[in-house]
């Protein structure tokens, strides 16, 4: 995930985000590597940003973007449509609202993709930030994002996939050919970690379940696919 930030210092860069689950993977099973989840931030390059972390006292600068961006819209296009639908969002916008804390139809959804505001990306407020671990998690929740594991001996890898997602869309995040060729899932849930030794041991006493192609991802999941392309 791609994080841009607005009048807040963080130093644009990758980071890595700890989470409880991944180390207990990594501890329980040794891997010669390990992969976990890792955010970029990119400073204000705001459209290649997947997610936006602003100065929540500076919010109205912030929406001032946006509000630039419609007023340039408003004066070239001549469809009374498009002026209608520009003229809710400047209002929403004119009353210190974000455009992602919005209901709209999946017709103006698409429409915003087109222009794309800054404030229809997911975006957090913060007056500070001291604990970086702490804001991606937020970022997450906010981005409707969930994380989810792979692990043996040679690797622990975590992934991210879009809340509400099934394995087969998850399996297509690991590799092409695991999504197209998709038989079974296998599912370990991480709070049952702590009850087994090892994969042999979780599916012996029932920790793994196996799952079909319509399965919806949890946070959390460690998952194994079986395939054949």
């Amino acid at each position: 995930m791609k994080v841009a930030t607005f009048g807040l210092s963080i130093e644009p860069g990758k980071q890595k985000y700890s989470c409880e689950c991944f180390e207990k993977l990594v501890k329980k099973f040794s891997p010669k590597k390990t992969t976990p989840y890792v955010v970029e931030f990119i400073g204000e390059d705001f459209a290649k940003a997947d997610a936006i972390v602003f100065d929540v006292d500076k919010k109205l600068d912030f929406i001032f973007i946006d509000l630039e961006k419609i007023e340039n819209r408003q004066q070239k296009t001549t469809d009374e449509k498009e002026k209608e639908f520009l003229k809710k969002i400047t209002g929403i916008l004119e009353k210190e609202n974000l455009l992602c804390d919005q209901e709209f139809s999946e017709e103006e959804k698409n429409f915003l993709k087109n222009i794309m505001p800054v404030t229809f990306k997911p975006c957090i407020g913060k007056s500070d930030v001291s604990d970086m671990n702490s804001l991606i998690d937020e970022i997450l929740k906010k981005a409707q994002n969930l994380l989810f594991f792979t692990a043996g001996e040679k690797e622990v890898h975590a992934w991210e996939v879009k809340k509400g997602s099934t394995i087969v869309e998850a399996a297509g995040k690991i590799h092409t050919d695991l999504a197209r060729g998709f038989i079974k899932g296998e599912v370990i849930e991480c709070k049952d970690l702590d009850s087994f030794y090892n994969l042999a041991e979780a599916r012996a006493r029932g920790f793994a379940k196996s799952v079909d192609r319509d399965y919806i991802m949890q946070e959390g999941n460690i998952i194994e696919i079986k395939f054949s392309v």
